[in-house]
């Protein structure tokens, strides 16, 4: 007899005494010992393990990752873990952490559902004693509070007797089951309260090309404040510091669009929310510095030669100090009343129903207006990169990264109104410059930091000569960044690309009226 389980395995939910009374009145029913277990599912904020097509769970100190759609049956590789590590790098064997690396990030892992599992297994034996199916009973209880979500049977035909099979089945229908496509896990998840969700700094807006811009506007600002208040949990509880990075990202895109699509709210107004959001973000800049340091270490210390190395570790050390003070500095801000009263005063007045003075551009339909911005972003971008050579200083590199970031910034956020296949060849284009003028201004920043350490702590010379050493390494980074900033710059100035942006931008932008314009472009 061949008792190979076939792959058309299928779920049926059951009610359990009548499936069983029905299925004993024809076949003998062999029971093995139930099994249960108490698991916990372990994913990042951004659901990185769950939309990377796994699941992560822990059961009396061993961790399993898993094919999402195969799960439980597929393990990929486990690990003993008495305590979970928070980071992929803190993972004991080379399989989990290779295959944690992509999925995690610098994300850190938190637990996002825990839930009892009961499985028993039935064999079905014929008259002849002879097993024809196997069935698995399984149920998914949820805790806190407790409350069975799931009971179902999970039927294992066997090779050779699909007839047997299709008994069972006609059997367990009459009972009242039938065939369900719950995922036993998932279900735990949404009944979670935290159910996951794709997360993204680039949402859709559902902006049309006629929406006014101050509507358009205002939706804009609302999402990203949204996304401000979700990193704040993650900050304050220093899960991990792409929390930090994304709140800064978010204050840095709404201060920006603020500025460039002008005349949709009285001036004064919103020069005043600018600069709070401005102090808001300068209160956490040292903290991100240090974050970037400390995880920059181990690259660091890969650009010098080995016996540089240990001399080096004594300034990540302080670094690390350095940045234990900063973050409960930092949470003391954000945790205060007068930081939350600042959230919420900016949150009213981007907020549905909230009366604004007229202003010269807040019923103008949004797509002319801001693709008239957009287009002149870019002709500011060309007009400075035409200036740019081997001689150009920092500072001047510096602007054209900063104009670069404001052009993404706008396209990103009025994306659903630009062509698509036009959209992602422009912006491929500025993604690759925006990288070669990051890497340029990143060299920059970290050797005047190194030196500003130097000259503050004044440490003993074998530090010193290992910082000297770094800061080399990165001034010839930084030059050779210059060559590849020269090139992106080609592509992305060049007659073919500047012909799509104005077909694309300036004439969609040509029937605002030369006074509209000047209104709103000053």
């Amino acid at each position: 007899m061949n008792e190979k389980e076939q792959k058309s395995q299928f779920a049926l939910l059951l009610p359990v005494e009548p499936g069983l009374e029905c299925l004993r009145s024809r076949w003998i029913l062999e029971g093995r010992p139930q099994e249960v277990r108490n698991l916990v599912f372990w994913d990042t904020f951004e659901w990185g393990v769950w939309f990377g097509g796994y699941l992560l769970s822990s059961c009396n100190n061993l961790l399993q990752l898993t094919d999402r759609a195969r799960w439980p049956g597929s393990v990929l590789c486990q690990e003993p873990a008495p305590e979970i590590p928070r980071f992929w790098q803190e993972f004991a064997s080379g399989p989990m952490r290779t295959a944690l690396r992509d999925l995690l990030g610098l994300r850190a892992l938190a637990p996002v559902a825990e839930g009892i599992f009961r499985h028993q297994q039935y064999d079905l034996r014929n008259e002849d004693g002879k097993v024809v199916c196997r069935l698995k009973l399984r149920s998914v209880t949820a805790l806190e509070p407790e409350r069975l979500l799931l009971q179902d049977c999970l039927l294992l035909p066997l090779l050779g007797y699909e007839a047997e099979a299709a008994d069972v089945t006609a059997c367990l229908t009459e009972a009242g089951a039938h065939v369900h496509t719950y995922h036993p896990a998932e279900l735990l998840l949404q009944s979670s309260g935290n159910p996951p969700r794709r997360y993204t700094l680039r949402p859709d807006f559902g902006l049309k090309a006629a929406t006014p811009a101050r509507e358009a506007i205002s939706t804009i600002v609302r999402s990203m404040l949204d996304l401000v208040h979700a990193n704040l949990p993650g900050i304050l509880q220093d899960r991990d510091t792409e929390f930090l990075h994304d709140y800064r990202i978010c204050l840095r895109k709404i201060r920006s669009l603020l500025s460039l699509v002008k005349g949709v709210y009285p001036v004064t107004d919103i020069q005043q929310i600018r600069a709070t959001l401005g102090d808001l973000a300068r209160q956490t800049n040292r903290l991100r510095d240090l974050d970037v340091y400390l995880l920059a270490r181990e690259e660091y210390l890969d650009l010098l030669p080995s016996p540089f190395r240990p001399a080096l570790n004594s300034m990540f050390d302080d670094f690390a100090l350095e940045r234990e003070a900063e973050i409960r500095t930092v949470t003391a801000r954000l945790a205060s009343p007068a930081f939350q009263q600042l959230l919420h005063d900016v949150s009213v007045y981007f907020a549905e129903g909230t009366q604004h003075p007229p202003s010269a551009a807040a019923a103008l339909p949004v797509e002319p207006l801001v693709f008239a911005r957009i287009y002149r972003r870019y002709r500011t971008i060309r007009k400075i990169a035409s200036g740019i050579d081997a001689s150009t200083p920092d500072e001047g590199i510096h602007q054209l990264r900063i104009e670069c970031k404001k052009l993404r910034y706008l396209m990103e956020f009025f994306n659903e109104l630009i062509p698509g296949d036009r959209s992602a060849t422009l912006q491929k284009q500025l993604r690759r410059l925006q990288g070669r003028l990051g890497e340029f201004n990143d060299a920059s920043v970290q050797q005047a930091s190194l030196l500003a350490y130097r000259e503050q702590r004044q440490p003993g010379a074998e530090i010193s000569l290992g910082l000297g050493g770094l800061v080399s390494v990165l001034y010839q980074q930084q030059q050779q960044s210059r060559i590849f900033i020269k090139q992106s710059l080609d592509e992305f100035c060049s007659g073919p690309t500047a012909a799509i942006f104005k077909r694309t931008f300036k004439l969609s932008a040509s029937h605002i009226t030369t006074d509209l314009y000047r209104q709103t472009n000053q």
